[in-house]
């Protein structure tokens, strides 16, 4: 089984695919983590030296190379939806889903914008409002669960994607 976690930066979906691991026992592949690794470089400087469009299309690779693995928890980053080809790979899988939160919480959750390139600007809460706008649809597209973080404790998200994949 694959579960994919999707959702906007500060969501949640690293905490939560750790938590989920370790309550079903499946290893947990974060595509920004995998994709630093592979790299030797940060999200930040692959920003800086490929600028977004490169980090995208690393996205992209990766998301293309879990098609072969036959069970994991993906964690993805926010930006995931954003290409057709991500959203066409994750619409046939049964198991993804969607975290979402309220700006204000993505927000507190990102506080730390060194590792968010797209928030190293005058105006974080602004870019978020903005991301969280023109990306809604494409989550709610792929996705078929939707489990709000702004109402649900962690442990809490965990017990509901469990009853979802039924295990």
């Amino acid at each position: 089984m694959k579960i994919f976690l999707v959702g906007p930066m500060g969501s949640g979906k690293s905490k939560i695919g750790k938590l989920l691991s370790s309550e079903i026992n499946l290893d947990l592949i974060d595509i920004d983590k995998e994709i630093e690794a592979k790299f030797e470089k940060t999200i930040v400087e692959i920003f800086d030296s490929e600028g977004e469009e490169g980090f995208r299309s690393k996205e992209i690779d990766f998301l293309e190379g879990i098609n072969k693995i036959e069970e994991a928890i993906i964690s993805t980053g926010g930006g995931i939806v954003e290409a057709s080809v991500n959203r066409d790979i994750l619409i046939k899988e049964k198991h993804v889903i969607f975290l979402n939160a309220s700006v204000e919480n993505q927000y507190q959750a990102t506080k730390d914008k060194t590792k968010r390139p797209l928030l190293n600007n005058k105006n974080p809460k602004q870019v978020l409002e903005s991301l969280y706008k023109h990306r809604l649809d494409l989550y709610e597209s792929v996705s078929n669960l939707e489990l709000n973080t702004d109402l649900l404790s962690n442990e809490d998200i965990v017990k509901e994607i469990i009853s979802f994949l039924n295990v």
